[in-house]
């Protein structure tokens, strides 16, 4: 199952966040470059911060954010819903590799 997130900022440009399995693909488009990258799941701490106008993921362990959103783009209901997801599968892929049953 895929969810799919994409953010436009007139002075950003454009930010798409792809959950596809247990990874989100990411891509950055600029006026001048592009970058790829891909983050796994179960290493994202599924309580995101908020710096600002953006919102951050950061690894389980202490580091900078591995994944930056703008904040209610392209709407409220529609960053939340993903955000929310991220959050569950971060959480559910960890527990996964941890080896932690849920619990009934």
């Amino acid at each position: 199952m895929s969810t799919k997130l994409i953010q436009k900022d007139l002075l950003r440009g454009t930010r798409e966040f792809e959950i596809v399995d247990e990874e989100i693909r990411v891509r950055i488009k600029t006026l001048f470059k592009e970058k790829r990258s891909t983050v796994v799941l179960e290493i994202l701490n599924p309580d995101p911060v908020t710096n600002g106008s953006n919102l951050e993921f950061h690894s389980r362990v202490k580091c900078g954010p591995l994944l930056t959103l703008f904040v209610d783009k392209p709407n409220k209901a529609e960053f939340d819903a993903f955000v929310e997801e991220v959050s569950r599968r971060a959480k559910s892929a960890f527990d996964a590799f941890a080896g932690i049953k849920p619990l009934t």
